[in-house]
């Protein structure tokens, strides 16, 4: 209906990303690993994007900053977190992070062509948010499966799904 927010909007990548392999074991189309890898390559580009623009903003490395990110915004998938084992992670770098990250926000559009996704992300700058925006095409066979199948089908233009702040765990 319109004006109605999608579950999807608000959900966390965690239970976006189970509810898509559900999809797939269900009976959808694709290979359950082929859509697992997907979505995991998309969800360490939007974390290393993410860590390379609050370099700008915070004095820390990239690599710190994403390992301190993935774990602010409570990410659980262990093929996301890293493939070579447990990396340490920074409390104060998370702290920090948690007093100037407002919102990290994923927007796949489809408008004629490639799709776009969009990874806005909303800090704090003093009293004003400040809002950065990275744009990045993908083949239509490169994108999450749950945005093609459910939102292109149903004649949707844009799906959005929100990083961070992490929504409360699904029961």
């Amino acid at each position: 209906m319109a004006g109605e927010v999608p579950e999807e909007a608000t959900a966390p990548w965690s239970v976006i990303a189970q509810r898509m392999l559900r999809a797939v074991q269900k009976g959808g189309d694709g290979d359950k690993e082929q859509v697992g890898r997907s979505l995991v390559r998309h969800k360490r580009d939007v974390y290393r994007r993410v860590a390379d623009r609050m370099a700008q903003v915070l004095p820390a490395p990239p690599a710190l900053l994403r390992v301190a990110l993935m774990r602010l915004c409570e990410e659980d998938d262990p093929r996301v977190l890293s493939p070579w084992g447990e990396e340490p992670v920074d409390a104060t770098l998370v702290d920090r992070l948690r007093e100037i990250l407002i919102s990290v926000t994923v927007i796949f559009e489809y408008i004629e062509g490639p799709y776009v996704r969009i990874v806005e992300l909303v800090v704090r700058d003093g009293d004003k948010p400040v809002v950065y925006r990275n744009k990045t095409y993908a083949d239509g066979l490169e994108v999450p499966h749950r945005v093609t199948q459910e939102r292109i089908s149903a004649g949707e233009t844009e799906t959005r799904f929100t990083v961070y702040p992490p929504a409360p765990s699904e029961v």
